[in-house]
Parts: C-alpha cells; sequence; structure tokens
C-alpha cells in the first residue's frame, strides 16, 4: 500500500513577550532594545514554472516607536541569478512592525534549485534583547525552477520484492529534455524524475520518495555507479531499475537495493 505523506507543522517566529506577570501581579518588564528578527528560520522553498520571478522576505521587531533601518548581507553560491532590490537595508516606519525585503530571481535554468541566503548585520543581532526572545538571523530562499511538464499517459509500475505491489502510474516528460517523471511512484507526493539517456541508460539521481513515520524522508537512487539504475528497451517501453533506500535522519541507513519494473505510455 502506498503511503500518504504527513505533514508536521512549524512554530515560526512571530513575536515577543513584553511584559512578565506572576500571580497576575507584577512588575512589567520593559524591553530596552531593537529585536529584529526574520520572521521565520526555516528556509522558504518554492518551485516556479518561469525561469524569474519575484520574492519577499519579511523582517519583525518587537519595539514600533520610532523609524528604525536594519541592515543585513545577502549571497549565493550562483552569480548572476539574485537582485536585492532593497540593497542590503530594510526601514521599518514609525509604529511599524514588519518590514519587506524584495527579492528578484532571473536567468535560471529549469530543473535547477538556486539559494540566497539572509543575514542580519552584527549590529543589529548586538542590539538584541535576548530576555525577550531570541531573534532569528539569517534565512535562506530556496527557488526551484520547474520544467514545462507534458503528460505522457499511464505506465505500470511493478515492485514485487521491496513494495510487494503493482499499479498504473502517471508519466510526464520534460519538455525539449530527456528527462522524465513518475507521479506518486511510491507514496502520494512523491515524484521520481529519471533521465533516458541517448544510450538508453536510465539515471536516478537521489530524492525523496517516501516518508519514513518518525524520521522522515527517505532518498532513493540509482544504485549503479553514477546513480545509474537500469537500461530502457525501446521496444518493449520497459525499465528495471535497480534502487537502493536511504534513511538520513538515521544515520544514512541503507533498506536496501531492490530491482522493479517500469514500463512507459
Amino acid at each position: 500500500m502506498k503511503i500518504s505523506k504527513y505533514i508536521i507543522g512549524v512554530l515560526a517566529f512571530s513575536g515577543v513577550i513584553t511584559s512578565c506577570d506572576t500571580d497576575n501581579i507584577g512588575a512589567t518588564y520593559t524591553p530596552y532594545a531593537q529585536n529584529v528578527s526574520f520572521e521565520a528560520a526555516k528556509a522558504i522553498d518554492t518551485k516556479i514554472s518561469d525561469t524569474s520571478s519575484e520574492f519577499t522576505v519579511r523582517l519583525i521587531r518587537n519595539i514600533t516607536n520610532g523609524e528604525y533601518t536594519a541592515h543585513y548581507t545577502a549571497s549565493s553560491e550562483t552569480e548572476g541569478i539574485f537582485t536585492d532590490a532593497n540593497n542590503g537595508t530594510v526601514t521599518f516606519a514609525d509604529g511599524q512592525g514588519v518590514a519587506y525585503i524584495n527579492i528578484k530571481a532571473a536567468n535560471m535554468e529549469r530543473g535547477n534549485t538556486y539559494t540566497y541566503e539572509l543575514k542580519l548585520s552584527d549590529a543589529d543581532v548586538a542590539t538584541a534583547d535576548t530576555i525577550i526572545g531570541k531573534p532569528i538571523t539569517a534565512t535562506k530562499i530556496n527557488v526551484s525552477c520547474d520544467y514545462t511538464w507534458v503528460t505522457l499517459g499511464k505506465g505500470f509500475y511493478s515492485s514485487p520484492v521491496w513494495w510487494e505491489e503493482e499499479y498504473d502510474v502517471v508519466i510526464e516528460k520534460a519538455e525539449g529534455t530527456n528527462v522524465y517523471k513518475v507521479k506518486d511512484m511510491l507514496a502520494d507526493g512523491y515524484d521520481i524524475l529519471f533521465t533516458i539517456g541517448s544510450d538508453n541508460v536510465v539515471t536516478v539521481l537521489p530524492q525523496a520518495s517516501w516518508f519514513y513515520s518518525g524520521y522522515g524522508d527517505v532518498t532513493l537512487e540509482g544504485a549503479g555507479e553514477g546513480y545509474v539504475a537500469g537500461t530502457y528497451d525501446p521496444a518493449t517501453k520497459t525499465i528495471e531499475l535497480t534502487l537502493t533506500h536511504i534513511l538520513p535522519a538515521a544515520g544514512n541507513y541503507n533498506f536496501g537495493t531492490f530491482t522493479d519494473t517500469l514500463t512507459l505510455p
């Protein structure tokens, strides 16, 4: 039976404590300095269908009296993709508890993921009043530029040993490439990508394939050198996929290597 993915909620930094109350009687603590924070530490993950897009990152603060300008640095390992419209500064207007950083991503190639990291300046971090809460001083934007997918139809997947099941699956192909996608191959919400080379060699790069309760995603990858999983037979439209299942959260525990069969539409 296919395994459904569990969704675990993550509580983001959404405010600060402005007073302490013991038995409803006591002195009120007054913050003495600005606590500027990114709204969430968790990376902002987004997938887009265009090669360019714009994003907004929220900063929050605890003291809203007066205008305040925060500074930050921004960096990416890939040149020529991200542009910071704020140029490293963001200003809270008087009475404003939220300010916005505007980021633009362009020149992205389909099938790639790009990361942009934002960090508050040392000066802004140093002014934090940690009694009322530890601010989030860094965050990331992960932008995946998706392919344009064309549905080929229904294929057939057989996993006699590992999954002990066989069933129909929807197959898609990335327009203008040799990249294919099996929708919900082993579990709902987990699409598996693979490539068929000009020599009909099939490659499956490491990717999340199903969710193991209590631990997280299990990574699927081609068992051969260079993540080769098998060979495509054009006559029968069939691939024997030899795949390894690994659980990163358990010290890369290896469930084993198993051979499944995929028949294309």
